[in-house]
């Protein structure tokens, strides 16, 4: 279902992170540093939910086309 090279960043994105990285490494204001780790964890937060319900989405709809294929009715929502 998954391929091994969707767990790798593209070129693009490996170079933002190194960016992202460095600024971090180089930051001593820790405040700016806790306000931006609560929202990179709120946005990754936001970011799982979505997916989850993405998912439910398309499992839901798996399901019911292929359950009409063999000619099983499904209660829809």
């Amino acid at each position: 279902m998954l391929e091994p090279e969707y767990f790798t960043l593209p070129i693009e994105k490996e170079l933002r992170m190194r960016v992202i990285k460095k600024e971090v490494e180089e930051c001593n204001d820790v405040a700016a540093l806790k306000e931006n780790l609560l929202t990179c964890a709120e946005s990754l937060m936001r970011f799982q939910h979505l997916a989850t319900k993405l998912i439910e989405r398309q499992l839901e709809k798996d399901m019911t086309d292929f359950f009409s294929t063999m000619g099983i009715e499904t209660a829809e929502k």
